[in-house]
């Protein structure tokens, strides 16, 4: 059930410009697991740090999971290691 939470804020955070901002820049991966965690349970998601560890380590499973669907450009190019910014999405 947790995991089906980390996903179901995982399409919140997709679209969500706020979200996304309050863990942009965050470079330690033990706080940026800690926010996600702290974001998560603050609109009602509750999830484990090991699940978003677990996203993280493996963020192609993830995202197929969670979308349901094939990766657009720009999580393409995240999951790859590239970086978001410098992918332009035409969408």
């Amino acid at each position: 059930m947790s995991r089906d939470n980390l996903s179901a804020f995982y399409q919140v955070f997709r679209t969500d410009l706020t979200l996304q901002q309050q863990l942009e820049g965050i470079t330690d991966p033990s706080e940026y697991v800690d926010k996600a965690v702290s974001l998560g349970a603050s609109r009602g998601f509750e999830f484990t740090h090991e699940e978003v560890e677990a996203a993280i380590a493996n963020p192609s499973e993830f995202l197929e999971e969670s979308l349901g669907e094939e990766l657009n450009d720009l999580e393409l190019q995240v999951v790859s290691g590239g970086s978001p910014r410098s992918c332009k999405n035409d969408t």
